[in-house]
Parts: structure tokens; sequence; C-alpha cells
């Protein structure tokens, strides 16, 4: 890429944006609810837990079905990953995260249509519409239909 004038100004408009994503209430929220999540010992307890039993899944998955543990260490692993994921203090950083994703995958496809309609962007949420018509079969972005 070559860099001149007109690049560097949009690297700094950039820089700009990403300043004011920072100062919104949706990133304010996003850092509370991870401080939250990150003082939390019960939490960090349970994602400790989740890890050591992680190891010795991987362990056992070297093996498959064969090793002795097998369903016996699946089960535990995705137990311990469940009542980790579940904890009050993780659901909330993780709808805050969600959150924050979602606005940064808004603007991306803000920007992107106002270049083009064909450039692709790939956004964090696979639910993520970008098109208000729908996709194959129901005539949106294709124009076919069934």
């Amino acid at each position: 890429m070559i860099y001149n004038e007109a690049v560097f100004s949009i690297l700094d408009d950039v820089e700009d944006l990403a300043h004011k994503i920072k100062q919104s209430d949706i990133y304010h929220a996003y850092l509370k609810a991870k401080s939250t999540m990150e003082e939390d010992v019960e939490a960090t307890n349970k994602y400790q837990a989740f890890i050591r039993k992680k190891e010795k899944y991987d362990e056992v998955m070297r093996f498959g079905n064969y090793h002795p543990d097998y369903f016996n260490t699946m089960i535990e692993t995705r137990k311990l990953k469940r009542e980790y994921e579940m904890h009050p203090s993780v659901v909330a950083f993780r709808q805050h995260e969600t959150k924050l994703q979602d606005l940064i995958d808004e603007v991306l496809v803000i920007l992107s249509k106002a270049i083009s309609d064909h450039i692709k962007v790939e956004a964090g949420n696979p639910f993520f519409r970008t098109d208000v018509g729908g996709g194959c079969s129901t005539g949106g972005s294709c124009q076919c239909s069934s």
C-alpha cells in the first residue's frame, strides 16, 4: 500500500472513531462487566476448575473412545464449562461483549456499504444481518426465490 496524505488522514479518522467508541456507554458498560467478572472469586474458581478438567480432557481425547475415562471426562468437562459460562458475572460480561461487538460490526457494515454493496464484511456475530431482504430463496441479496 502506498501511503500518502489522504491515507494518513483516513487512518487519523479511524483513530478518532475508535476513541469515540471508547467514550460510549456501551464500551464503559463492557469494561465494568469485565472488571466485575475478573474480580469475582467464584467465577475465577469455576474457570480454573474448568481449565484443569480441560487439560485432562485434551489428554483423554488423544485416545478418544478407547480411553477408559472418555465419557466421564467429556461429561464433567462440559458440566464445568457450562457452570462457568452460566455464572452471573460471566453472563453479564458476555452480554456486554456482544453489544460492543454488535456496535463494531454495525460500524464496519455502514462503512463498507457506503463504499460499495459488493464489499464483504466479516462480522463477529453470525446472526448479524447486513441485508433487509433476506438471503437465498427470499428474493433478498441474490434476487432468487423458491
